[in-house]
Order: C-alpha cells, then sequence, then structure tokens
C-alpha cells in the first residue's frame, strides 16, 4: 500500500519486525527492520520531518493528507486545532 521495502542485506541481525515500547512516552512503536524502512520512506516523501529533539519526528501537512487517504483517518494525525501562538 504505502510500497516500503523492508527487504535486509544478508548478515543483517536486525529482527523483520516487533514492537517496541518508546522509553520517553511508554508507548508502543514499530520496531526492526520494517519500522526503519517505513521511517525512511514516510521521510524521504516529506511526510515526516526530523525535530531538533534527536530521535523525534513531526507529521507534515502532507504526510496528514496521504496518511488519511492510504489508512483513514486516526486521532493521531488529526489536525491540531489553530491558536494563536502556537507553530506547527
Amino acid at each position: 500500500m504505502l510500497g516500503v521495502d523492508d527487504s535486509q542485506p544478508a548478515g543483517n541481525r536486525r529482527p523483520r519486525l516487533r514492537s517496541c515500547l518508546d522509553w520517553s512516552e511508554r508507548k508502543p512503536h514499530l520496531a526492526g527492520a520494517t519500522g526503519a524502512a517505513l521511517l525512511s520512506c514516510l521521510l524521504e516523501r516529506g511526510w515526516l520531518v526530523r525535530r531538533r529533539t534527536p530521535r523525534a519526528v513531526r507529521l507534515t501537512t502532507a504526510g496528514r493528507d496521504r496518511l488519511t487517504a492510504a489508512l483513514g483517518p486516526h486521532p493521531c494525525w488529526a489536525p491540531l486545532p489553530s491558536q494563536p501562538g502556537l507553530r506547527r
């Protein structure tokens, strides 16, 4: 659906797919070769951009629109309410 290539070079010991608990937010996320491939794909397409904080990303408007089109609406990528003084 998203065209993610999660093939691994020979000798790579990273698991193809596993669940991982994020240490900072205590929420599960996708890990392994598939998670890394998905992240690379979304960054290349400009749907996510890296933030200044290490290991942090931000969903772009284009990313929100494309993910909603591909996967349907989800509260995680719903538009933020417009509030004066807040940057997107």
